[in-house]
């Protein structure tokens, strides 16, 4: 049977991305760099210009929370909640969201994991895709049956991503798939606002994936914290690739207080204004 579309696209998000609302968040900052290129890999309207290479997070170890949660800790440096973007996953105390958190277990098991981001949530958790031996884990979710395609929230993903998240799902879905054993599943995001069913009106229909770009969006000035504040972005000569958090006392300079900042390190700005370590910063 084919459904209509009814499928509402929340775009409220700070330049192309922005929190997704889970519980249990946790505020860490972590090493990366965004550069530019000129040009897009691929054809497609969603891609202007210039392309933006997302931050690569190399980590030792990776524990999973639930289906669309890990904590991972880098090579060097704190360790880092990741919010797995383009998915939502069952809550733990939802049905199937012991299975979820099986299947992502799985998919990371003694595996070499990188993190790809290029943005924060509201709670400071990083929107990436877990790489486990080349595996995207949050397509896999998909394909599992584990999570739903998070719609409200896929104007941070690639336009491949983006077609490729959605027709996991309906594959998933089509063939009764994990979750979609049961034919009336409660998406999470309702399941946390308290709600006992929902809209299950989809559209089935497939896209091709070929020559779409894989290039990442620019967020406009920066990543919003969700208190209405921006974290920009890296400033022209910062360094983030090998980015190592630190404390006001341990910075010397309001320079390297801006790099930090710049770079994820929001707890150097304890009162959120936009000014880090204000005994060494003007304005503060």
């Amino acid at each position: 049977m084919r459904y209509v579309a009814v499928v509402g696209l929340v775009l409220a998000l700070v330049g192309c991305g922005g929190g997704y609302d889970d519980i249990d968040a946790k505020r860490d900052a972590t090493t990366g760099s965004t550069d530019v290129i000129v040009g897009s890999s691929g054809s497609n309207n969603d891609s202007a210009d210039k392309c933006f290479e997302p931050n690569i997070l190399n980590v030792s170890s990776v524990r999973v929370i639930d289906g669309d949660t890990v904590e991972v800790t880098p090579l060097s440096g704190q360790s880092e909640r990741v919010r797995l973007l383009g998915i939502d996953a069952p809550e733990s105390a939802q049905e199937y969201g012991i299975e979820s958190t099986t299947a992502l277990s799985q998919c990371v098991s003694n595996a070499i994991v990188t993190i790809e981001w290029i943005e924060r949530d509201r709670y400071d958790r990083l929107l990436g895709k877990v790489i486990a031996n080349n595996v995207d884990c949050n397509l896999n979710q998909l394909q599992e049956g584990a999570a739903w395609h998070y719609k409200e929230y896929q104007s941070s993903q690639t336009p491949y991503d983006r077609i490729e998240y959605s027709n996991a799902e309906i594959v998933a879905r089509s063939n009764g798939r994990g979750l979609w054993a049961n034919r009336y599943p409660i998406k999470p995001s309702d399941y946390r606002s308290g709600k006992n069913s929902s809209d299950l009106n989809f559209n089935n229909d497939r896209l091709p994936s070929k020559g779409a770009s894989k290039c990442y969006s620019k967020p406009s000035a920066g990543t919003s914290n969700g208190s209405g504040i921006i974290i920009p972005l890296p400033p022209a000569g910062a360094i983030c690739s090998n980015f190592i958090k630190k404390t006001c006392g341990q910075i010397t300079t309001c320079v390297e207080a801006q790099q930090q900042l710049a770079c994820g390190n929001t707890q150097i700005d304890g009162d959120q204004d936009g000014v880090p370590c204000e005994s060494i910063c003007p304005g503060g």
